[in-house]
């Protein structure tokens, strides 16, 4: 179901070039409204998936071997 109504707004869309300067537009701004939402979608699911306050192991091991060295002098 969802590929046929995906088939029916590529379809959609096809015409909308065909009406001139207003479908293109009006095409241009459909697919820009899908790309910005799409970016929306990626920055929220980022945000669920890595934590703002996660412990970075590299960071730790530069920090601790920094302190060891600065001992050692």
């Amino acid at each position: 179901m969802k590929l046929f109504l995906a088939i029916l707004f590529a379809g959609f869309l096809g015409i909308l070039v065909f009406l001139g300067p207003l479908g293109i537009y009006i095409l241009c701004a459909i697919i820009i409204g899908v790309i910005f939402r799409s970016f929306i979608l990626i920055n929220e699911i980022h945000k669920q998936v890595v934590p703002a306050n996660n412990n970075d192991k590299v960071k730790q091991a530069v920090e601790r071997y920094i302190k060891e060295r600065d001992q050692l002098d």
